[in-house]
């Protein structure tokens, strides 16, 4: 996790210059993105898990070394701290969202590995020769004697691909485009990944929690980009 942030801190200090944006300034945003992250994964973990438990036991809230950071929680988090700071500094938040955009699937490539690791986020049972089989007694996964997909790092290779594309289309799109790019690209990694994801129940037609918001996240992130090429395409005089 520690590298995993240290990488995203380092990626976008050294890129900010090139969107006129002052180290000063992007330290600042930076602590609050970072927590940010932290509140918005915390937030999403309870709020689709025991959510009863911690209304009674509120300080169970804090016990973060318990387990329990969602990344798509962390992920609105950032995006929401990011917008309220970038409105009070007077930043441009497309160019900033920008900014951080190929720099959060690196960051998000390195953490999977330690999730791998210990078993976290483990997949569904498979007797694909990449299976991963546990037997640690202290692993997350279940050590049931059943090879299951390696999801974490099927994760891993999807966001390094994600940030590759990203990195190809940089100074290719218009304001805030590499951003939405990032969340209709991740949003359809995580729907399907999800479908061999063997640590979270299915919560409707079929789908589980982090499909359904993937879905959500994928609309709202396609709006603006088909409203934008529409006026592109319209003809001055319809659009008039």
């Amino acid at each position: 996790m520690l590298l995993s942030i240290l990488n995203v801190v380092i990626l976008v200090r050294r890129w900010a210059p090139k969107y006129g944006i002052s180290r000063d300034r992007i330290d600042s945003l930076l602590i609050w993105v970072l927590l940010g992250t932290i509140a918005g994964a915390r937030l999403y973990f309870i709020a689709q898990n025991d959510f009863g438990m911690y209304v009674r036991e509120p300080w169970r809230i804090l016990a973060v070394w318990q387990g329990g950071l969602a990344f798509f929680g962390g992920l609105g988090g950032a995006t929401l701290a990011g917008f309220l700071h970038t409105r009070r500094h007077g930043l441009r938040f497309s160019r900033v969202a920008d900014l951080f955009a190929p720099a959060i699937p690196i960051g998000a490539a390195i953490g999977r590995i330690g999730c791998g690791l210990a078993g976290m986020d483990f997949g569904t049972p498979t007797k694909m020769p990449w299976a991963v089989l546990y037997t640690h007694p202290d692993s997350y996964a279940p050590v049931d004697g059943f090879s299951r997909h390696p999801t974490q790092f099927y994760e891993l290779v999807g966001d390094f691909v994600i940030a590759a594309i990203l990195l190809k289309l940089r100074g290719k799109l218009r304001d805030g485009h590499l951003f939405l790019s990032y969340l209709i690209l991740f949003s359809l990694l995580r729907f399907f990944l999800f479908f061999v994801r063997g640590d979270v129940p299915i919560v409707a037609l079929g789908l589980k929690n982090a499909q359904w918001t993937a879905l959500v996240i994928l609309a709202l992130a396609l709006i603006p980009l088909t409203a934008d090429r529409f006026k592109r395409t319209v003809p001055n005089s319809l659009q008039a």
